[in-house]
Parts: structure tokens; sequence; C-alpha cells
């Protein structure tokens, strides 16, 4: 098992230094798989509500049908294998990197270094810094708590609500033209001020910390990191959602991500919590020879 998994390490190593394109997936993806490089159609002659002050109206439950994993953003089929022997679930497969076209989150030299660094510490550290910041209880951040889970989105006059299902995680985005806070505040989910462009919701986030991370094996940031999230109603059911993330300290250019959601019919939010030894509830019972222990 040691051989193997230095294996995966030593390949993806390579992969990321080299730039190559993602290898396609080996298996099948799952019934509902929505491939963000060939998302569903548009339906052109569709047009939101409104509501009763002139937004479009796209309040429910929403849950990500990406089939996107927090394990990993850039190489998701080659982490199957140990995401599995860790967390016995699986992975998902789904590749949210749509620009650069390769999947490839563009690093600067230093930084391709660094991350690597990250992914190879990130199974066993040797600082709890190099563990994900989520692994030890701190806030997800944008992106990554937008394909977390499942989240709930309310609209009120002058506001966007959002609160997720995870980590008991919440945005309140402005609609009203106000400033953003100062800039020596970091915040952990950033600074949200939003506006309507016809049917599309734009966020500008800033104000970031730099503790978090988009996925557990180190994709990092600096406290330079500046997104612009793009939220846009493209049939009752369905929400595109693409978000231009920047930081000029560690990468090359801006780069975009895109998650698809779909309508949840639930009426109520259940919340999502996870505590300290709960592995072991979560992996099936064949997984212990049909006990648990």
């Amino acid at each position: 098992m040691t051989l193997i998994l230095a294996g995966i390490i030593m390949s993806m190593t390579a992969v990321r230094i080299a730039a190559q394109g993602p290898p396609p997936p080996k298996n099948p993806p799952p019934p509902g798989w929505i491939d963000p490089r060939n998302p569903p159609k548009e339906d052109p002659n569709w047009s939101p509500v409104r509501t009763a002050d002139g937004q479009p109206n796209i309040e429910g439950q929403w849950a990500q049908a990406s089939d996107i994993i927090t394990y990993s953003i850039e190489d998701p089929e080659a982490e199957r294998a140990e995401h599995i022997a860790i967390s016995g679930q699986r992975a998902m497969i789904g590749r949210p990197i749509v620009d650069p076209p390769d999947g490839k989150i563009p690093y600067q030299p230093w930084a391709i270094t660094f991350a690597a660094f990250l992914h190879e510490q990130h199974r066993n550290p040797s600082k709890p810094q190099y563990l994900d910041p989520v692994s030890r209880g701190f806030q997800d951040g944008v992106p990554r708590i937008n394909y977390q889970g499942a989240l709930q989105i309310q609209q009120f006059p002058g506001n966007v609500v959002i609160t997720y299902d995870y980590h008991h995680s919440f945005r309140v985005i402005p609609l009203d033209g106000r400033p953003h806070a100062g800039g020596d505040i970091k915040l952990w989910m950033g600074d949200s001020r939003g506006h309507w462009e016809k049917n599309t919701l734009v966020v500008d986030v800033t104000n970031n910390t730099d503790q978090t991370w988009f996925d557990i094996v180190g994709a990092f940031h600096s406290d330079t990191l500046h997104m612009v999230e793009r939220w846009t109603p493209t049939a009752p059911d369905h929400i595109v959602y693409i978000v231009t993330i920047d930081d000029p300290k560690v990468y090359t250019q801006p780069w975009k991500l895109r998650v698809d959601f779909r309508r949840q019919k639930a009426e109520e939010q259940w919340e999502s919590a996870v505590w300290e030894g709960n592995m072991l509830g979560s992996l099936p019972q064949e997984f212990w020879g049909g006990a648990k222990k």
C-alpha cells in the first residue's frame, strides 16, 4: 500500500510540474454527474420571476451537481484510491477548473514547489499548519464552501443571504454599493459585495485570510486573493456558478472554477455536522467484517 501511495504522489507531482492536461476518468461517471466542460444547455426562453424589490428570484435550497469533492480540485480521478482508503467514501470525479483548459491551477514556479510539498505533507504533516484547515476545524472560505455541500439562498431588500449546511457557515451579501471593509481586516469567508447584472448576481469577494485552502491536498493562496463570483440562473432548477480567482502573489494568471447547482425539493435545511472520531460511524459495516467495533 505504501508503494502504491508513493507512486500516486510522484505521478501527481510530475504532472503538475509538467502542466499536462488532466487524464480522462478511468471509471464511468456516476449517474447525475455534470461535466463542467460540457454543461447543461441553457434555456434561452426562460426568465426568472422577480422579487418585490426587482431581484431575479433565486431563493431556495440548492446543492452542487458537478460531482466535485473537496479532496482535490485538480486531479480528483488520480486521488480516488487514497481518498477511499482514508475516508471509506466514494471519491467524486468532477473537474471544476474550466480555465486554464488543462484544469490545473496556474501556480508561479515557487508555488508549484510549495503546493507539491503540501500535497506530500497532507497525509502525515510534520506541523499542524500543513494539515487541511477545515480538518483542523476552521472555516472553508470561498469558493470551497460552495462545493462543500448544500446551501440555502434567501433574498431580502438590499441583501442576499446564503446559509450553508456545512460548518454553520453563512454569508450576508449587501447590494447597496457600500465599500468593502478596510484592507487590514482579513476574514475566513472574505468580505462580499454584490450587484445584479441582468439575471446574474455578481459578487466581489475581498479581505480574505491566507489560511484557507481550496481543497484538502493543499491548493493554497495568499491574503491578496480576490474573487468575482457570478451566480446565473439558467432554468427554473439550475444555477451556473463561475468564480474568477486572482492572486498575483501565487498565480501566473487569473483562473476560473465552475459549479452547477441543482434545486433541492427539501423545505428544511439540515445541519451537516462532524465530530471527533466520526470516521468509524461513516464506514459501511462490511468494512469492519460485518460488525462495527
